[in-house]
């Protein structure tokens, strides 16, 4: 049942970035990022209710609390690492394509490591081949080469941003959940992160899609990505993680970008080119790489902190 359940996680994980891209038509970045974080908040913190309700305290570390002032700290910590990645993401998808999206946001799993140099934790030597490998699947990707001066995109240097910003938010996330209720801590994040993005909501150009229509059509998506991206997708990733050896789920999961470039061709009707397919394949390849020969605490340190998207 791991590797299974860990497939159906990418696979949700995959196609919502067909969903976020919908209702990017619909809703500003900060809505989405609002929206989405009230939802998820309010699934994961039912979910914490009803393990209460029929499980106990099972999965609770001994003589922890579950709203302890260290889950508080951590989850406002990461939530707010949390809304700048999900903002720039939103904010990217809404000039690019949603494969293109989630293959560069999928370098989050290289960047772990290198940003971890700055906190103490030491990184493999190969780190720095599947980062140079990585940087060249990117310019395949996102680059034209016909163009008079080779730039990135507006929607790709917003990705990957966000690629960064969600490499910070793993960090969080590996500082601070360890000896926390995981669930009393996902739900803080959450909801800090909607926190965070509520102010924006009174700036024109967000209050501009505030509209019968426009809300009724991001419904659908908006539901999609909260519910079934961070609540469903992140709790079969926890159970399937503890069912499959490492290697193995960092392959399964990594196959959310994959995913995301599919999906986004049969809904959307996005094609990549034969330059970018062969971009997507060099990304795909460094980004598995860097999980399985990097060492079992990085690859833990990685997976933790997707878990938490």
């Amino acid at each position: 049942m791991g590797p299974i359940l860990l497939l159906l996680a990418a696979l949700l994980w995959g196609s919502a970035f067909v969903a976020q891209k919908l209702a990017a038509e619909h809703l500003g970045p900060f809505a989405v990022t609002c929206a989405r974080n009230i939802i998820g908040g309010a699934f994961i913190y039912l979910c914490f209710r009803l393990r209460l309700r029929f499980w106990g305290r099972a999965g609770i570390p001994a003589g922890v609390r579950s709203f302890s002032p260290r889950a508080f700290a951590g989850g406002v910590a990461a939530g707010v690492a949390l809304f700048t990645a999900s903002v720039t993401q939103q904010i990217g998808i809404t000039h690019t394509t949603p494969g293109i999206s989630a293959f560069l946001t999928s370098n989050y799993m290289i960047l772990v490591p290198l940003f971890g140099l700055f906190v103490g934790r030491r990184a493999g030597a190969l780190v720095w081949l599947w980062a140079a490998l990585a940087l060249g699947g990117t310019y395949l990707l996102c680059v034209e080469p016909s163009a008079a001066v080779p730039a990135l995109g507006r929607g790709e240097a917003w990705t990957l941003l966000c690629a960064a910003l969600f490499a910070v938010q793993m960090l969080c996330v590996d500082r601070f959940a360890p000896g926390t209720d995981i669930l009393a801590f996902s739900c803080i994040q959450q909801f800090t992160g909607a926190v965070c993005a509520a102010p924006f909501l009174f700036t024109a150009a967000e209050r501009a899609f505030f509209t019968a229509p426009h809300l009724a059509a991001a419904t659908g998506p908006l539901l999609y990505i909260a519910i079934l991206s961070s609540g469903i997708a992140y709790t079969c990733q926890n159970l399937g993680q503890v069912r499959t050896p490492p290697a193995l789920a960092t392959i399964i999961m990594a196959q959310e970008s994959a995913i995301g470039a599919i999906c986004g061709a049969l809904v959307l009707g996005d094609v990549l080119t034969a330059r970018q397919i062969v971009g997507c394949g060099v990304m795909l390849a460094a980004v598995i790489l860097s999980q399985i020969f990097n060492g079992t605490e990085q690859t833990d340190a990685a997976r933790g902190g997707k878990g938490e998207r």
